[in-house]
């Protein structure tokens, strides 16, 4: 059972080469998204049926996207900016303007969460989004009245399938939040995956011959 979640990054993707074949997207330098307070994610998939002689004979589902609500307690600013593509006045004043044309980046994702396992081990999990592009919510603000409201900052992310064709990735357990940390950085370097590494060559099985060992 999970019962925690820290440390929530974007990268966007790299200007160059950003998803190259049978490797993650390349990413450029990772942000904090802010203090993690929930996500959820919703994958959604695309179904067919085909029915024979009045049973089922074929059924295909594939993935399709999956929708990720994150809530943070404040959304920084320059990751804002940068998520969005709004743009922070560079001269005496840093308004942060949101305009009908900004052009919202894909980038990677990735968090930990805390959890307790049956059989009672304190571990933690990464988890990591190889390519995700994100929508503003809409705000609510509320005055200090007879109660006191606390809103989280939100943002709606959706995941899509890279070009290696995965999604979402869990990491190994880890027994502290240090390791679990750097699983997590290491997504956006790639020193947290085999994935698009050259893999050596098996060494040769020694075979007899003559009653000698030997290799192929």
């Amino acid at each position: 059972m999970d019962y925690g979640a820290k440390y929530i990054r974007w990268a966007p993707f790299a200007a160059v080469n950003p998803e190259p074949p049978k490797k993650l997207p390349s990413y450029g330098a990772a942000v904090s998204v802010g203090s993690l307070n929930k996500v959820s994610d919703n994958p959604t998939f695309n179904e067919a049926k085909g029915y024979g002689d009045n049973v089922l004979k074929v059924h295909v589902i594939k993935f399709k996207e999956s929708p990720i609500a994150v809530e943070v307690t404040e959304i920084p600013r320059e990751t804002m900016s940068a998520i969005s593509g709004a743009e922070i006045e560079k001269g005496e004043h840093k308004n942060m303007w949101f305009g009908d044309n900004d052009k919202t980046p894909y980038g990677g994702l990735g968090f930990y969460v805390n959890m307790l396992l049956d059989d009672t081990r304190d571990v933690c999990m990464g988890v990591f989004y190889p390519k995700v592009k994100a929508m503003l919510q809409g705000v609510e603000y509320n005055t200090n009245g007879e109660n006191i409201t606390l809103s989280t900052g939100k943002l709606q992310f959706t995941a899509a399938s890279c070009s290696i064709g995965k999604w979402r990735c869990y990491s190994d357990y880890f027994d502290s939040e240090e390791e679990a940390q750097a699983w997590v950085d290491g997504m956006f370097d790639g020193t947290s995956t085999d994935i698009g590494k050259d893999q050596a060559e098996p060494a040769s099985a020694p075979v007899r011959i003559s009653g000698k060992a030997g290799t192929v």
